[in-house]
């Protein structure tokens, strides 16, 4: 499960990484509470997902001005 923590702009986040299917990744929203949100993730794991994740985020037009956090739980 990758988890993103972010205080600013979840929804953007959310809407960045909801839905998203490439090369055989899939990311899909499972939870959302205050500034943390959960995905679950097909077709990669650990640290592959992390950096996947910041990059997407990254490649928004908030992302580079964004403080957030992203970890991998098993």
């Amino acid at each position: 499960m990758l988890i993103v923590s972010a205080p600013l702009k979840t929804d953007m986040v959310c809407a960045a990484l909801d839905g998203y299917d490439k090369d055989g990744v899939t990311m899909k929203l499972l939870s959302r509470k205050g500034m943390e949100m959960r995905f679950d993730v097909t077709g990669s794991s650990g640290f592959d997902a992390v950096g996947l994740a910041k990059s997407i985020i990254r490649a928004t037009e908030f992302g580079e001005a964004l403080y957030f956090g992203v970890r991998w739980q098993d």
